[in-house]
């Protein structure tokens, strides 16, 4: 069952995102304070939290004063600045029950046919979790090369509804790049 406040999403975006293993996140770009609008099970498994405690929340929550001001500003310049299509942060987050821990952020712009943005695709990577899998061993490659499969059918998705995600590829494939390779060095 699909995650999601009464903000008309198109149902094949929903879809993939709810199938997906990362934890994902679309906020309304076009509301006050940018609420999340949807949320899938791997970031309510991450975070620790429900559905109901989340949706129509800013994403700030999650910081609950762990954050510095230089992660805090990084994010609140690419969500305030058009020209940037996508971004990686890293933040220091807080699960429900109060353990922080790193969060590797991905956000990129959903953007409507004239170039303003409708939404904030957000997915999210326990760096903590990374550094405790330190035996796992990445096959880099193989995840870039799925990165980037799984970033292009977003696009066209996006597409098919009117929004665009303009060169979010290239930086997601450039996170998961990232994050393969903290995990492999730290194996």
């Amino acid at each position: 069952m699909p995650v999601y406040t009464d903000y008309e999403l198109p149902e094949t975006l929903v879809s993939y995102c709810d199938k997906s293993n990362v934890a994902l996140t679309i906020a309304a770009a076009d509301r006050e304070d940018v609420p999340l609008v949807y949320v899938n099970q791997a970031f309510l498994n991450l975070t620790g939290y429900s559905a109901k405690e989340v949706l129509g929340q800013n994403c700030r929550f999650l910081q609950a004063g762990a954050a510095t001001e230089e992660e805090r500003s990084a994010m609140r310049e690419f969500i305030d600045d058009e020209d940037i299509s996508a971004g990686r942060f890293r933040v220091t987050n807080s699960r429900a029950n109060g353990e922080t821990f790193q969060n590797f952020v991905f956000m990129t712009r959903l953007r409507e046919p004239n170039g303003e943005t409708r939404l904030f695709l957000g997915s999210q990577f326990d760096l903590t979790s990374a550094a405790e899998r330190q035996n796992v061993k990445v096959d880099i490659a193989a995840h870039d090369e799925s990165l980037l499969r799984n970033a292009d059918d977003l696009a066209a998705m996006s597409r098919g509804f009117g929004l665009a995600m303009i060169g979010s590829a290239k930086v997601l494939s450039e996170s998961l790049s990232t994050m393969a390779t903290i995990i492999y060095r730290e194996g």
